[in-house]
């Protein structure tokens, strides 16, 4: 009996200790979370902005009148694969291009006014990422794209802004401030 409650006590402090680390659940102020249980992250989006449920991805858009978007997912890699972020950019672009009408890749200006090493470097859950920017024409309209992604375990993790393009600017400091906030969770 002592034997079969000491087991039961235990399991029951290892499952409070596996549940307590995966239970992020506490949004920035001013932000929802958009990522579903089953995800390795909490994408946290703007309170304004509308969950997007329906299509099995973490996303959410800026409301009815303006589908500017963000969407993040994740791309399992075979060891050897790609095993780096530019490499990933560069076959993705090259894909890209190849398949998308009118494709552009957007070169986003470094901000000069601060020197190289005062520059914070780009992080997606805390990790090291990359981004990138690219146009396109779909049913006649030009959208505007925005990939931030970082490199965890054996998967790649997109986060992914899309916009018309003349609303693309309008969203860049909530976007910002999207992509500060993913957190991935502990398991």
């Amino acid at each position: 009996m002592k034997r079969s409650l000491c087991f039961l006590i235990a399991t029951l402090t290892l499952l409070t200790l596996v549940l307590t680390g995966c239970s992020d659940k506490t949004a920035p102020d001013g932000y929802q979370n958009a990522a579903g249980e089953s995800e390795a992250f909490y994408l946290y989006v703007p309170t304004t902005w509308v969950l997007n449920n329906s299509g099995g991805t973490a996303s959410a858009y800026y409301s009815s009148d303006d589908y500017s978007n963000v969407s993040m997912t994740c791309m399992v890699i075979d060891p050897g694969e790609m095993d780096e972020l530019e490499e990933y950019k560069t076959i993705t672009l090259a894909e890209l291009e190849s398949v998308l009408p009118d494709f552009k890749v957007v070169e986003t200006p470094v901000d000069s006014d601060i020197p190289e090493e005062d520059r914070v470097p780009l992080t997606l859950g805390g990790r090291d990422a990359i981004s990138f920017e690219y146009e396109c024409t779909l049913g006649g309209e030009t959208y505007r794209y925005k990939q931030v992604v970082t490199l965890k375990d054996d998967f790649f993790y997109l986060l992914t802004y899309t916009s018309l393009s003349e609303n693309y600017d309008k969203h860049l400091e909530e976007v910002d401030g999207i992509v500060e906030n993913v957190t991935f969770k502990k398991y």
